[in-house]
């Protein structure tokens, strides 16, 4: 005997439960999506200023000890003075110092991003799964009251959460399976009542 393979035809089974899941999780990570670009944005706005302030803090203390003790420099100091703001300008990337600069100012922006994401994501799970785990916990317990003969438990779930259908389908088939166990008990009560 063959087995047979089991090939979908239909990705929506349920359009309604799909389409809400699909929007709960596209909305968050819409926004993630966009915090993630701020950012980077703001990363490189950071870099960008840090960058400027070094490099103008670095001209500066050229220009000052170029320039200290001196009332008038000359032509040739100015020449000087420039020349060493080129070179300072030149080797600006080769700095250790500026490389830690920028590192620890993009180590604290992306920390903060990563932060507040995996904050994010673990507020959208401990939501999300509230959502389903809640009904899944309430159906459990059903099950072991109709495995304990108790039929009258009715299942209630909160507005939101998810599998409300099946929550109506399951406390109809314990209606019904109860009415029926009555009804055959009822039956054999009359049997036993007509054979004395």
């Amino acid at each position: 005997m063959t087995k047979q393979s089991f090939t979908r035809k239909h990705f929506f089974i349920d359009r309604s439960l799909q389409g809400r899941y699909m929007v709960t999780f596209l909305v968050p990570m819409l926004i993630m999506l966009v915090f993630m670009l701020l950012t980077l944005y703001l990363a490189s706005q950071t870099i960008i200023s840090t960058s400027a302030k070094i490099m103008k803090r670095e001209i500066d203390n050229t220009i000052a000890v170029e320039t200290q003790d001196r009332l008038e420099p000359t032509a040739e100091q100015y020449a000087k003075i420039l020349e060493d703001v080129r070179v300072k300008v030149r080797d600006f990337g080769n700095i250790g110092d500026i490389r830690r600069e920028f590192a620890g100012t993009l180590m604290w922006v992306f920390g903060a991003g990563i932060l507040l994401v995996v904050l994010q994501i673990v507020m959208m799970t401990v939501f999300f799964s509230h959502k389903l785990a809640g009904p899944v916990f309430r159906f459990e317990k059903a099950c072991r009251h109709v495995i304990d003969g108790k039929y009258d438990d009715v299942i209630y779930l909160r507005k939101g959460d998810q599998m409300q259908g099946l929550a109506q389908l399951l406390n109809e088939s314990m209606r019904v399976s109860g009415q029926r166990i009555l009804d055959l008990e009822r039956k054999i009560a009359d049997l036993e009542v007509k054979k004395t």
